[in-house]
């Protein structure tokens, strides 16, 4: 992407475009409506006029039935001497085409009915207004023939006001189209150039900066705001983990490697050694291999490659096992064991082998914190559509500092300093439980400490 399309003047055209072209489309799209309004209301007109021929010819017909051809002939002269502007033209015929009333004198022949321009038809008297042609009907009453017609000068007045009123309306609507269009299309830039300069300050390095986002606003763009900012989230905590990562392996590793180093200075001076001083290098090698080997299961778990081998996990059979193993451990060292198993098997779908290290790793983790005489429990249980698998202890728990900290990579507190590990058996429980998407919940034992392993059905 060019420079010139990410500068906020790039963005300016760009919103302010497209926010003309939906004002010329709306406009566009209020003209056809205008238009079709024009049409329906010509329509509706035609059919009023034609529609009030009718009924004139009906009451004539009722005249003629109740009164006779006399009033009939008399109303109807009375109606062309009546005649407003015109606006109503009748003729009476016999049945030997002799006009008996009206003011039509003569029509061209066959057009009778429609519309017929003003010099197809000759009227009595003079013309005034604005009519420029009739619209005609004919109907027999009785041995008579009637002729009427209305002019068009009604619907043109009409017409001529609606198409004033349509076009003060359209001028109306344009403008407030434009000036709306105009209007979102500043906002939509003021909101899309905060979004850039929040992505701009990121990329020099301010992981804090984050897009704005509206409060109660649903938009297209308050969705994108949000995504962004999850996403700068997850960047920000996943650069300050491998910050702290770096930090804690450069500590944890220092003294072992300081250690080995010395030894091997003595080596390669021929300087004698002390006892043990071998066996001690090869046990701090291991130790760091070990510790290399951890933080790179934690990262190929992390990356979900292992989602491809899910598959129905039995979690009775899980924590049978890992009690089998751990057992005469428990018993070596003055624990106690204890196994406690859902009535019925509990599935889940997952990796065997992981969920298999996870609670390892947490009975590990208790046997080794714990003090001799202590009670390590493994369970599993079902509640509410969810189902869990836990390890609890009567050990000494952990402070409140330590409990939003245990599951960081080489984390240890400071009452299990000196204790042996290098404080990543909770970092791959809490990595294997983000893989299978469980919950690694800690609660108080009273006493100990309970760990919980959430999973949803």
């Amino acid at each position: 992407m060019s420079d010139s399309a990410m500068r906020p003047g790039g963005l300016t055209r760009t919103s302010l475009r497209l926010s003309l072209q939906f004002a010329f489309l709306y406009a566009l799209l209020s003209a056809l409506v205008l238009v079709v309004a024009y049409w329906a209301t010509d329509v509706e007109v035609s059919n009023w006029i034609e529609e009030r021929m009718r009924a004139d010819a009906e009451t004539l017909t009722q005249v003629h039935d109740q009164r006779g051809a006399a009033a009939l002939i008399e109303r109807i002269g009375a109606l062309a001497e009546i005649n407003f502007e015109s606006s109503r033209v009748f003729r009476l015929t016999d049945a030997d085409g002799a006009v008996l009333a009206g003011n039509i004198l003569s029509v061209v022949p066959g057009r009778t009915d429609g519309f017929v321009a003003l010099s197809d038809l000759s009227i009595e008297g003079p013309q005034v207004g604005e009519v420029s042609g009739y619209w005609l009907r004919q109907d027999r009453i009785g041995p008579f023939l009637l002729l009427q017609g209305t002019g068009d000068h009604v619907v043109a007045e009409v017409l001529e006001a609606l198409s004033l009123a349509l076009f003060g309306g359209f001028v109306v609507l344009l403008g407030l189209g434009l000036l709306v269009g105009v209007r979102v299309g500043r906002i939509t830039e003021a909101r899309i150039d905060a979004i850039s300069v929040a992505l701009e300050r990121v990329s020099e390095g301010d992981l804090a900066a984050r897009a704005p986002d509206r409060d109660g606003a649903n938009d297209d763009l308050s969705r994108v705001s949000g995504r962004i900012n999850e996403t700068l989230d997850q960047l920000q905590a996943l650069l300050e983990s491998q910050r702290q990562i770096s930090t804690d392996i450069a500590h944890d590793m220092r003294t072992p490697l300081q250690r080995l180093r010395q030894r091997l200075e003595r080596m390669n001076e021929g300087l004698p050694l002390a006892a043990g001083d071998t066996a001690a290098a090869l046990l701090e090698t291991e130790e760091i291999i070990d510790t290399f080997n951890a933080l790179l299961r934690i990262a190929q778990i992390e990356a979900g490659d292992r989602r491809a081998r899910f598959g129905p996990v039995d979690l009775n059979r899980i924590a049978e096992t890992v009690f089998e193993a751990f057992e005469p451990d428990a018993e070596e060292s003055g624990h106690n064991l204890g196994l406690f198993l859902a009535l019925a098997p509990v599935e889940v779908s997952g990796d065997r082998d992981l969920i298999m290290q996870m609670v390892a790793n947490l009975v590990e983790n208790a046997l080794r914190h714990c003090p001799a005489g202590s009670q390590i429990d493994v369970g599993v249980g079902t509640s509410g559509g969810e189902t869990s698998l836990w390890v609890s202890d009567t050990g000494d728990g952990i402070t409140a500092a330590d409990a939003d900290k245990v599951f960081r990579r080489f984390y240890r507190g400071e009452q299990n300093r000196t204790s042996p590990g290098h404080g990543l058996g909770l970092a791959m429980v809490k990595a294997i439980a983000d893989l299978h998407e469980a919950k690694v919940t800690m609660s108080d034992n009273r006493p100990g400490l309970r760990m919980t392993v959430t999973f949803a059905l």
